[in-house]
């Protein structure tokens, strides 16, 4: 994967944790194409680019934390 192909991808993450609508992990892995551990390193990355993000279990959706 290249840097750009990573780069959207992160980008359409991201909007899908803004809108509360990722679905379970695996679930939101099959959408992007990638593998969990995967998932995981991109959710780590967006996390070090200063998002708050968090699951919830209760509505099965990663989401942002708001200051």
């Amino acid at each position: 994967m290249n840097y750009s192909t990573k780069e959207k991808t992160l980008e359409f993450l991201l909007e899908l944790i803004t809108n509360e609508n990722t679905g379970p992990a695996e679930e939101l892995c099959q959408r992007i194409f990638v593998s969990v551990p995967t998932l995981h390193r991109y959710l780590s990355d967006l996390r070090d680019l200063g998002h708050q993000i968090e699951y919830s279990r209760c509505r099965q959706t990663y989401f942002l934390i708001k200051k």
